[in-house]
């Protein structure tokens, strides 16, 4: 039997894609409610129906949630910093969130000069009673943030062999071309906070693919594109690494991409790169293609504005509950309003998924909400009607007003749903073939180095 068939598997923070691929031709896809559905146990399941095929390699993007990326669900993780920068993580563009508790918070009396000349040594002495506080702490990861360590690394492999020592994970800044010590530092923070749910992720899935692929040909696709297996440093980057992948498809077409999935809604511009995350805890070094969240998403609330009239509110819902159609939702979302869509019905994860009650309990809120608005007489079929056009225009202009190249591929679950609002875009071309971003992830991933 010859290993020619390759896996693709896209997990998001609700859904996971996978994709069976025969050269280019599709054998099986599958989307998983992760609400609903176990990760390892939807994926053991899509592979023992196809025992038959060899999977030569598996490609997979993770993404992790930004509320799980919070020490206090992820774990807390001891920072030991030079003396006198101890707070700079919050330094810069950060939200308020904080990546440890001020108690891990730990500084040493080392310096290290720009030009790389020491001006005070590190005392192993510090680092041995650092390392005795925190293993009292149970706390068994450290991160080492000594000042121009990426021009002389001495006091931080110094650190690194006595935290190690101790049976203590050490987390260090990787080595690139950045000189700001604020994103670098803040990056090697949340690879560290992030590392232990990666590897129960990762542990997942292994175990789900274990009787049809074997562990050494499953690769991880990176925020540039590239593939790894076990790098630890590469975990917060692999949080983009699908939306990149989208878009290095069509580099060479000078396209962009704008993907309507059911998560959320991103228009990729492959022809320009970023070299920073805006995250919750502010600046990240993470280099990928430009990604840009739109200011419509899925599972955008509803509301009345200042005037009385629909609107959309600032709000993502999310699937957990999710759209009140599908049952457990408290509040009305964009994606209520194709409720009773058959597109939206037969989309491949959904199937089943909306309830009668739902359905109504939506209708009834906006019933509601028409009561209190501006025109009490409109009829919920109008109202749903208006907003579903305004839902589409608001995306359309987005992608239009932003995009960065001419042309543009618009893929994911929902691209059919919107295709009407494109049909004047003579630039524009629906991807007519679902689960974009497993098949985006396949494609990348074969054409990156080992």
């Amino acid at each position: 039997m010859q290993n020619s068939f390759m896996l693709g598997v896209s997990v998001g923070e609700s859904f996971a894609e996978y994709i069976l691929l025969d050269g280019s031709n599709t054998v099986a896809a599958k989307r998983a409610y992760l609400s609903r559905e176990n990760l390892k146990n939807s994926l053991q399941q899509f592979l023992s129906t196809h025992k038959d095929k060899g999977i030569a390699k598996a490609f997979v993007s993770l993404r992790i949630s930004d509320k799980l990326m919070d020490y206090k669900l992820s774990g807390a993780v001891a920072h030991v910093t030079t003396e006198g920068f101890e707070n700079w993580l919050e330094l810069r563009g950060c939200s308020g969130s904080a990546l440890t508790s001020s108690e891990l918070h730990f500084s040493v009396r080392e310096r290290v000069l720009a030009s790389g000349q020491i001006l005070h040594p590190l005392d192993d002495q510090e680092i041995e009673g650092i390392a005795a506080k925190i293993l009292l702490m149970n706390i068994k990861k450290v991160c080492l943030h000594f000042l121009h360590a990426n021009i002389n690394p001495a006091h931080e492999k110094q650190a690194l062999e006595l935290f190690k020592a101790k049976g203590i994970e050490v987390y260090i800044p990787e080595k690139t071309e950045n000189q700001d010590e604020v994103t670098r530092w803040r990056k090697n923070a949340l690879n560290a906070t992030v590392s232990g749910l990666f590897q129960d992720l990762k542990k997942d899935l292994l175990e789900g693919m274990k009787d049809a692929v074997s562990e050494a040909s499953v690769f991880f696709v990176g925020a540039e594109g590239e593939i790894f297996q076990d790098e630890t440093h590469k975990c917060v980057g692999s949080l983009f690494g699908s939306y990149s992948a989208l878009g290095l498809q069509y580099q060479k077409s000078q396209m962009d991409v704008l993907h309507l999935g059911l998560e959320d809604f991103v228009l990729i511009s492959p022809n320009s790169w970023s070299n920073t995350w805006e995250s919750p805890w502010g600046k990240v070094e993470i280099k990928s293609v430009q990604i840009r969240p739109l200011k419509i998403q899925p599972t955008m609330g509803l509301k009345l504005n200042s005037f009385k009239h629909f609107d959309f509110s600032n709000s993502i819902e999310g699937w957990e509950p999710g759209p009140m159609s599908i049952g457990r939702g408290q509040k009305p979302t964009l994606i209520d309003l194709w409720t009773e869509n058959a597109k939206l019905t037969k989309t491949e994860g959904l199937q089943d998924r909306t309830v009668a009650a739902g359905i109504q309990k939506f209708k009834t809120a906006l019933l509601t909400l028409v009561k209190s608005s501006y025109d009490r007489n409109l009829e919920i079929s109008t109202v749903i009607k208006e907003m579903q056009s305004l839902g589409m225009q608001k995306i359309v202009m987005e992608s239009l007003l932003h995009r960065q190249n001419k042309k543009i591929k618009v893929t994911g679950p929902l691209a059919e749903l919107f295709a009407n609002g494109f049909k004047k875009d003579s630039n524009a071309t629906i991807d007519d073939q679902d689960f974009a971003e497993a098949r985006a992830v396949v494609a990348v991933g074969m054409k990156a180095k080992v």
